[in-house]
């Protein structure tokens, strides 16, 4: 057998071997999620390791939406105002398991849709661009004064609710035995509410904080854990696990 036909031979074996291996690179694949005020498809998504994707993200609904990842799914936190689209890019873990994507109004109508990774990997996927990321008045700043919050069994109490504008330290503590909560400050505005910051997954006894630099203003304190979250049965918020906050000027 002639050189030219083994170097031929070895190229389609070697393309064919990249290609069952799920090594070949190229644009992110589209997937689309469809919100409306009661809930987001699909509920499950199907990828493949270290796949490169771009969710095309369509607020049909009459309320701005929130997307972003859960239980250490990285996917950051993007606003979807009514009416618009945005374009989230998302890559796949190196290892097959469900990954989890929280689609909701806060306080309001949520959908966890799973993410099912299997298959080959694929390679490719960095530079993930999100449109539309959400506000965050998370700041390095130092404090000019500190909430203390205790989380416990659907309750949140504080040991102030009013607070001066500036950069304000919130203290979370988790008093319950069994369930994870989050402390997420929602800006009230007319009668939608945004997430401006969030500490995320605080386990039972444990505790965690954040800094927000404020404007003057209504809030509310909030756990956003929904049904199918960190294997909750009920919305926390809707379960009464919320409080005003006010910022004065």
């Amino acid at each position: 057998m002639s050189r030219l036909v083994l170097c031929a031979l070895a190229t389609v074996s070697a393309a064919t071997l990249l290609a069952a291996c799920g090594g070949d690179s190229g644009p992110r694949r589209t997937i689309q999620i469809q919100q409306t005020d009661d809930a987001c498809t699909p509920a499950t998504i199907d990828v493949r390791p270290k796949e490169p994707i771009t969710f095309e993200v369509k607020n049909d609904g009459k309320k701005d939406r929130e997307i972003e990842g859960i239980e250490g799914t990285k996917l950051e936190e993007v606003i979807v105002p009514s009416g618009r689209t945005r374009n989230v890019d998302y890559d796949a873990p190196d290892k097959e398991g469900i990954q989890k994507i929280k689609c909701y109004v806060p306080g309001g109508s949520t959908t966890i849709i799973e993410v099912k990774v299997s298959g080959p990997a694929v390679s490719g996927g960095s530079g993930a661009r999100n449109d539309g990321a959400a506000t965050s008045l998370k700041t390095n700043k130092k404090a000019s004064d500190t909430v203390t919050a205790k989380l416990d069994s659907m309750t949140i109490t504080v040991d102030k609710a009013v607070v001066a504008k500036g950069p304000t330290k919130f203290v979370a503590t988790n008093v319950n035995a069994k369930d994870v909560h989050e402390l997420v400050v929602l800006r009230v505005k007319g009668e939608d509410l945004e997430a401006v910051g969030e500490i995320e997954d605080v386990d039972p006894g444990k505790t965690a904080d954040m800094v927000l630099d404020l404007p003057p203003g209504d809030y509310l304190l909030a756990c956003l854990i929904a049904p199918g979250e960190h294997g909750s049965t009920v919305s926390h918020y809707q379960s009464g696990m919320k409080l005003n906050f006010k910022v004065t000027s």
